[in-house]
Formats: C-alpha cells, sequence, structure tokens
C-alpha cells in the first residue's frame, strides 16, 4: 500500500513568546543590542515550522542552520498540553508529544494555537496509522 506524504497543516510558534523581547527593543530602542535581539528572536520563531503530513509530523526549524526532526504517527505514546497562565491569555499551548523512537523520545510542540485541537487530530492519526499499518506497541519493563 503506497501513500503519499503530502502536507495536511502546517503550525507555527506564536510570535507572542517575544513579547517581552520586543518590549525591550522598543523601550531600548537607543541600544543597538535590544532591537537587533529582538529582530533575531522574531526571525527565529518564523522560521519554527511544524508540518503534519500524511505519516508524520516533522519539525523545521533554524534560520541559517536547519534542523528537521520527524516522528511517525504510529510511534507516539502519549500528549501532554500545558497551558501557562501567560499563553493561555493568548489562546496558545505547548504540546508535548512522547514517542518510541528511540533518537526522538520527545518532541515539543512549543506555542502553537488551539493546543486541545491539536492534541485530538494527532490522536486519531496515531490510532488510524496503528490500525491500518497493523501495529502495536508493547511496553516492557524489568526484563
Amino acid at each position: 500500500m503506497t501513500y503519499s506524504d503530502k502536507i495536511n497543516k502546517i503550525v507555527s510558534p506564536s510570535q507572542w513568546t517575544n513579547l517581552i523581547w520586543i518590549i525591550l527593543g522598543i523601550i531600548l530602542v537607543q541600544t543597538v543590542i535590544f532591537p537587533i535581539l529582538a529582530l533575531v528572536k522574531i526571525l527565529e520563531i518564523y522560521c519554527w515550522r511544524y508540518e503534519f503530513r500524511q505519516r508524520t509530523i516533522i519539525e523545521r526549524k533554524g534560520i541559517l542552520s536547519v534542523t528537521r526532526r520527524e516522528v511517525h504517527f504510529y510511534r507516539i505514546k502519549s500528549i501532554k498540553i500545558d497551558e501557562p497562565l501567560w499563553m493561555r491569555i493568548f489562546g496558545l499551548a505547548n504540546v508535548t508529544i512522547k514517542t518510541s523512537d528511540p533518537y526522538l523520545p520527545e518532541l515539543l510542540l512549543y506555542a502553537v494555537p488551539k493546543g486541545i485541537k491539536i492534541r485530538e487530530k494527532i490522536r486519531s492519526k496515531t490510532d488510524e496509522w496503528r490500525r491500518s499499518e497493523g501495529i502495536r506497541e508493547f511496553d516492557m519493563y524489568n526484563l
């Protein structure tokens, strides 16, 4: 069975996470350091993407040096949502995905909008791929 790995959705962290840097850049505009740091932080968030593809989630991150991390849906074990107060004000959440991948045991979706909806979509995709591929996962402890 062949599947195309087309992009279903692209999500990025919110620029609200840079609010303090932007405020410091505006207040301390007479110095050169804070406005430059604010611009670097804005660029950092702008170049950070989470691609939800047919079979995988890909994190693409970096301004000059780009890092791509990929996790298959069938490897996802659990999902945790953190909503700190300042993120809840803007409708954001941190979604932590625990996987059975030895090289990527945890993937953090940082400051994404609608975290609960994203969790539900990930959970349904995980169940769908495990059923379609006949994959069962067992935890082995104390061997």
